[in-house]
C-alpha cells in the first residue's frame, strides 16, 4: 500500500502533540512495510526531500504565514500531479490549509481522503475566526474526506454537531509507546512538576506559573520544568521574571523523544492546564510513565484521567494549585494515580493498537 500523509508540522521540525503524531505513524506504518510519503511544510533548513526512520518526507516553502497556518500553493500542485501514485491519502487536522488542499484536490479526483480531527479548536486563532471557520470551511473540508478519525466519543458527538455524516466517523483513539514510557523504579522526591506542550494561549500557561507561584511559597524547593516552544515563549519567561520564579521554573525547548521517559520517570506530577485540547500524547506518556495528573475538566478528557489524576476547572490556578499540593502530600494518592494511570494506557491507549485501527480503515476504503 502507498499511503500520502499530509501534515502542516513534522517531528523534530515542529515539537508537539501533531507533529510527534504524524512522525510515530508514518514511522510504525514503513515498519509494517507499507510505502509512506509525508507531504509537510519546510520551516527551517533541513532539506527539500529526504528519507528518515523509514519513510519519505518531502518539504514545501511556506509563501506566508497566517495565523500560525503556513500557505503552500507548491504542496496545491504537487498533490494534484502525484495523487495517483497513492492507494491512500491521510490528512491531519482541518485547522490547517494543507488538509483544505487535500479536501479540494479530492473533489477534483484523487484516491480515498482520510482526515484526523486533531481537536476541533485551535489554540492559536482568535475565537471570533473559528466562529466563522468552522461551520463553513472546516465543515466543508469534513465532508470531502471517506472517513474522519478522531480520538473520543465526544468529539464524535461534536463533530455530528457539525451535521457529518456520522456513518464517515470513526473513533480510534490517541496511544502512546507502553514500552518506551514506563514507569520509575523508585519513587519520586516530591520536587518535580512537568509539563510538556506549546507556548500557545490554549494551553493555559499561564495559570500553571500563577499555581506555581501559590505552591512555592511554602515549597521552596519545589522545582517545574517546562518542555517545549511556540510563539509565547518570550511572554511566558517575562511573566516569570516578573514573578522572581527564575531560579525555580526550568524551560527546556527540545528534549528528544528517546529522553523524554527518563523527564517523565524523574516527575512527581503532569499537569495539563489547557483550555482547549484534543487528547494529547503528553497526558498519556506521563500515565503510561506512571506519574499521577492533574488536567482541566475537559469533556474529552474525563474518561481518560478517571481514577488517574485529579481535575481542576480551566483557567483557575488556586484548584491547580490546591491539586498539584494534595498529590505532593499524599504518596499513597499518588502511587494508587500512577498505578491506575499506566494500567488505563496499557489496555485502552497503546500506540501498536492505534496504528492496527488506522490500517484497518484504510483497508476499508480501498
Amino acid at each position: 500500500m502507498n499511503i500520502l500523509r499530509v501534515a502542516s508540522d513534522l517531528y523534530p521540525t515542529v515539537v508537539g502533540g501533531l507533529g510527534v503524531h504524524v512522525h510515530e505513524m508514518s514511522k510504525e506504518q514503513a515498519r509494517l512495510g507499507y510505502n509512506v510519503t509525508v507531504y509537510t511544510t519546510k520551516t527551517d533548513d533541513r532539506p527539500v526531500q529526504e528519507y528518515g526512520d523509514g519513510y519519505k518526507i518531502v518539504r514545501f516553502r511556506s509563501v506566508v504565514n497566517l495565523m500560525g497556518n503556513s500557505i503552500v500553493p507548491s504542496m496545491f500542485f504537487k498533490l494534484i500531479n502525484a495523487k495517483n501514485d497513492f492507494d491512500i491519502v491521510h490528512a491531519h487536522s482541518h485547522l490547517f490549509l494543507s488538509t483544505n488542499l487535500c479536501a479540494i484536490v479530492k473533489k477534483i479526483g484523487s484516491p480515498p481522503l482520510v482526515i484526523t480531527n486533531h481537536g476541533l479548536i485551535s489554540q492559536t486563532v482568535p475565537m471570533w475566526v473559528q466562529e466563522v471557520y468552522i461551520p463553513t470551511i472546516a465543515r466543508w473540508t469534513f465532508e470531502s474526506a471517506d472517513r474522519i478519525l478522531c480520538y473520543t466519543e465526544e468529539e464524535k458527538t461534536m463533530l455530528k454537531d457539525l451535521n457529518i455524516d456520522s456513518e464517515k466517523i470513526k473513533v480510534i483513539h490517541n496511544g502512546t509507546d507502553t514500552r518506551l514510557f514506563s514507569p520509575r523504579e523508585n519513587e519520586g522526591g516530591g520536587n518535580q512538576i512537568l509539563w510538556v506542550g506549546r507556548f500557545t494561549e490554549g494551553k493555559g500557561v499561564d495559570y500553571l506559573i500563577d499555581a506555581f507561584s501559590i505552591l512555592v511559597r511554602e515549597r521552596p524547593n519545589l522545582k517545574l520544568l517546562m518542555v517545549g516552544w511556540g510563539p509565547l515563549k518570550e511572554d511566558v519567561k517575562l511573566r516569570i521574571r516578573n514573578l522572581g520564579l527564575m531560579k525555580s521554573i526550568i524551560i527546556r525547548e527540545f528534549i528528544p523523544n528517546t529522553r523524554l521517559p527518563g523527564v517523565y520517570q524523574n516527575s512527581d506530577v503532569f499537569v495539563l492546564p489547557s483550555i482547549q485540547e484534543g487528547v494529547p500524547r503528553t497526558l498519556l506518556e506521563a500515565m503510561a510513565s506512571g506519574v499521577p495528573v492533574v488536567c482541566t475538566e475537559l469533556p474529552q478528557l474525563v474518561d481518560v484521567v478517571d481514577g488517574c489524576g485529579l481535575m481542576v476547572p480551566s483557567r483557575d490556578s488556586q484548584a491547580l494549585a490546591d491539586a498539584i499540593s494534595r498529590i505532593l502530600d499524599d504518596n499513597e494518592l499518588a502511587q494508587k494515580l500512577g498505578k491506575n494511570g499506566r494500567i488505563n494506557v496499557v489496555r485502552n491507549y497503546s500506540w501498536e493498537d492505534t496504528v492496527k485501527k488506522t490500517i484497518e480503515v484504510y483497508g476499508e476504503l480501498m
